[in-house]
């Protein structure tokens, strides 16, 4: 039978990152100031500024390849948030040492009238290191289905969670989603042997489809297609957002201590976890110390 997965999550908007390497580490600090808009949460918009800070700390020891500003532009109900990627810079940002957000009211005078802005602004200090070295540039996409069509960041309350997944070189993969206090580790699949204990491997230039029990998903050695978990998100709230972790290495790497699953109702569970601060320390002393650790991420929003 077909194990269902449901999540219900309160999670944060985050910026997609690539990694890169060097040896070198150096010490950097950075500040940003975005603006609250209407259609975002303070948690998205400080999460949109300490991503800013991050850059800005960044480009100040190494500079970057393009010069791109943060913006938030609004419209027809939706919003997009464009900040400069990884790629676009000389530096990665590798550890935070100290945080620190306050609010600045603005008043302003247009067509609408007079009014007040809020403006978030973070400053951050912390560990950056020089990108030296081509990154392998892996591609995924999350999906409401798994037609081409059905790409997409925004998810109505209970629909299906999809990701597809294309590397230019073979290696190993694990998926995370994370909210604001837990990671969910979606890939491996639960039932999955042993031999899939830490991650699954994929093989190059083939582009696979996760979280479909389709028979033309059938990928794994000893595994059968009908056992792959299905995830469905919901919220209680008007807007929930959580972001996807996609982690790789072409070569094997451990997964990080987690809780067993736990069985919610009928065929509902949910997925083995540990906590966020956990998750954020493995990833980031994987970062450091193994320069074969990738990860990028994508923040998802689910609307009731």
């Amino acid at each position: 039978m077909t194990r269902k997965v449901v999540l219900v999550v309160s999670i944060l908007l985050t910026i997609p990152l690539v990694q890169g390497f060097s040896q070198r580490i150096f010490s950097a600090q950075g500040i940003a100031k975005i603006r609250l808009e209407e259609n975002l949460s303070r948690e998205e918009t400080r999460d949109i500024a300490r991503q800013q800070a991050r850059q800005n700390a960044i480009e100040t020891i190494f500079g970057s390849y393009v010069s791109k500003d943060a913006y938030v532009d609004v419209a027809d109900g939706r919003t997009d948030v464009s900040i400069a990627s990884s790629s676009e810079l000389k530096g990665e940002w590798l550890k935070t040492n100290d945080e620190s957000f306050k609010e600045e009211t603005r008043k302003i005078k247009d067509s609408y009238g007079a009014r007040n802005e809020i403006w978030i602004v973070c400053e951050v200090k912390g560990k950056v290191r020089e990108i030296e070295t081509p990154m392998i540039r892996y591609t995924f996409a999350t999906k409401n289905c798994v037609l081409e069509a059905c790409e997409s960041t925004d998810f109505e309350n209970g629909e299906s969670f999809y990701l597809t997944f294309e590397t230019p070189v073979e290696g190993y993969l694990s998926i995370y989603l994370v909210d604001g206090e837990q990671a969910f580790r979606i890939l491996p699949y639960q039932d999955m042997p042993s031999m899939y204990l830490h991650n699954i491997p994929v093989q190059a230039d083939v582009e696979y489809t996760f979280f479909s029990p389709d028979r033309s998903f059938d990928y794994f050695e000893n595994f059968s297609y009908f056992l792959t978990d299905e995830i469905y998100l919901e919220t209680e709230k008007e807007n929930e957002f959580f972001k996807v972790y996609v982690l790789f290495s072409p070569k094997p790497f451990a997964k990080p201590i987690l809780d067993s699953s736990i069985e919610v109702a009928g065929e509902y569970g949910i997925p083995k976890t540990l906590s966020k601060r956990n998750f954020e320390v493995w990833v980031q002393d994987n970062r450091i110390y193994d320069t074969d650790f990738y990860f990028q991420t994508q923040n998802i929003r689910i609307q009731k």
